[in-house]
């Protein structure tokens, strides 16, 4: 038996090649808990340019996400449950009676283009919180379908 330097036979198997390229780097965004990165998707994207750009009157539609349009304020609907209007100065947020993944990614969208930053809807032991700030300082409180932000 000859005794040598070891092996430089590398991994083959799915997990170890991901631990050997991925340990130990640094992560590619902020791990913050109070500042989370927000990754919106497509069509809250394209919802959000929707509130911005319909006129009275119209809507837009797209699989599960509906904005109409009507007296200067978007009303936003997901499986055609209300879950937010925007207006000229004002926000109303609903769960639309589904404390749902979707429901609070589509607030979150609604929040970061619409909102001040770092606001956002969160969930904790089961239960929806909004982070908003109060004109002074950022606040936590529960979240309350049908809640009005100025």
């Amino acid at each position: 038996m000859t005794v040598g330097k070891p092996s430089t036979i590398l991994p083959t198997d799915p997990d170890s090649v991901y631990i050997k390229e991925v340990e130990g780097r640094r992560p590619h965004h902020d791990p913050s808990p109070l500042n989370p990165p927000l990754l919106m998707r497509k069509i809250e994207t394209q919802m959000n340019a929707a509130i911005e750009n319909l006129e009275n009157g119209k809507q837009w539609k797209f699989s599960n996400t509906m904005v109409e349009m009507s007296n200067d304020v978007a009303f936003v609907f997901l499986h055609g449950n209300l879950i937010a209007e925007i207006g000229e100065g004002f926000m109303k947020l609903h769960d639309g009676g589904w404390q749902s993944n979707t429901t609070k990614s589509r607030l979150n969208a609604i929040l970061s283009a619409h909102g001040l930053g770092g606001e956002r809807v969160f969930q904790k032991n089961f239960e929806w919180f909004i982070r908003l700030f109060n004109g002074s300082e950022f606040i936590t409180t529960e979240f309350r379908s049908g809640m009005r932000l100025a």
